[in-house]
């Protein structure tokens, strides 16, 4: 307890410091907002040099002073906001207990505009987000946005939740790390998606670590991505502005066009929604029928008010134009040019694949080979 005592004195007496990790659109790879992270740099005297925020604010939270660490946080948090990009969110972590304390009210109150901050609850007890409600209106009047961490699915939490009209849900990193290779995962990812949708709220996926999970994100259509793979959290006079297209090495293999690269949309349906009108899905031409995992069963073409069966041929997103040709000119003669539907290493429906793409991109890259001279060979040649 005295050790607890030490730490947060000297936390609180100016060692508290703030890092901010990137969030980007995962569709076009630009930022849109920083989170704020705490930290703690601490002496060998009182603790590690390197004090984790967890350990600092279980310590608070041991002597009860919680409230009083997560206001200087915001403080410390808050000092960079003129330095963000004006089209940047800055998202606060705050608990709904503390949000409730005369000194993280006053923190917040004192800033001229809540304009791009947003307020990432935790904490979310029932009866702490029925006292909070008030106070997020009034700090929504001055420009504040709301993210809550994934709901309970249980309705008295659900509804309470949604009476806060969060702007965004966060994923936590423990359901989106493996999801590549997770069928529940994505079916829980895919379903909150929907109920996020339907609310009009973005969702944002946290702790993403290994590409086939951002891919796997990508696919079932989340908007937002954070984790070490984009970025790491950084001092503010080192946050990345922008990010590179993170998968667009993965797409080639040995100069070779993946056949992730030619995926094109496509409108998914259960058995249950055949009857479903073809203007309720925009101008796409094919659909699949799928099952409630996404799993394809059958390729479908509407022609007026009729459906017509297309032979169904499975392609994987990671195999080459060429195999994926030679796979295609496979099938009887009459079934050369029928799209194919692509699938990731699950077997999920990711979209469909023109035969007639493979076949322009086939050409564009043994027209390179031709033409290319010595002196370009030595460049990386961009697709």
């Amino acid at each position: 307890m005295e050790l607890d005592r030490a730490v947060v004195a000297r936390a609180l007496e100016g060692r508290l410091t703030t890092v901010y990790q990137p969030i980007i659109d995962l569709e076009r790879s630009q930022v849109v907002g920083y989170e704020a992270f705490l930290r703690y740099r601490g002496d060998h005297a009182i603790a590690p040099p390197v004090f984790s925020p967890d350990a600092l604010l279980a310590a608070a939270q041991r002597i009860g002073r919680t409230p009083e660490m997560e206001a200087a946080a915001l403080f410390q948090a808050l000092l960079v906001r003129d330095d963000l990009p004006g089209n940047c969110g800055l998202f606060l972590n705050v608990s709904a207990t503390a949000l409730t304390d005369d000194r993280v009210i006053a923190v917040l109150c004192g800033e001229r505009s809540l304009e791009g901050v947003v307020l990432e609850l935790h904490d979310h007890e029932v009866e702490s987000l029925t006292e909070v409600r008030d106070l997020i209106d009034t700090f929504r009047d001055r420009g504040a946005l709301v993210a809550i961490t994934e709901p309970s699915l249980l309705p008295d939490a659900l509804e309470q939740l949604m009476g806060l009209e969060p702007s965004y849900i966060k994923l936590d990193r423990r359901l989106v790390a493996g999801i590549a290779n997770s069928r529940y995962k994505l079916a829980i990812v895919d379903s909150l998606r929907h109920f996020a949708r339907n609310l009009d709220m973005g969702v944002i996926a946290q702790g993403i670590e290994h590409l086939a999970d951002l891919q796997s994100l990508e696919r079932i259509g989340i908007s937002f991505g954070q984790g070490f793979l984009i970025a790491r959290p950084a001092p503010s006079d080192q946050l990345p502005r922008s990010v590179p297209h993170l998968d667009e090495v993965n797409l080639t293999v040995t100069g070779e066009t993946r056949v992730a690269r030619l995926v094109e949309p496509v409108c998914e349906l259960t058995e249950a929604e055949l009857e479903v009108p073809i203007s309720a899905h925009g101008d796409l031409k094919y659909e699949v029928i799928v099952t409630d995992l996404r799993e394809p069963l059958a390729l479908l073409r509407r022609v007026g008010n009729r459906l017509v069966n297309i032979p169904m041929t499975l392609v994987g997103e990671r195999e080459t134009v060429t195999e994926a040709a030679k796979l295609a000119m496979r099938r009887p003669a009459d079934s050369h040019f029928d799209p194919m539907v692509c699938v990731d290493a699950l077997g999920t429906c990711v979209g469909v694949v023109r035969v007639d793409r493979l076949i322009d991109v086939l050409l564009s890259e043994a027209s390179g080979r031709r033409h290319r001279t010595p002196r370009v060979s030595r460049h990386p040649r961009h697709s």
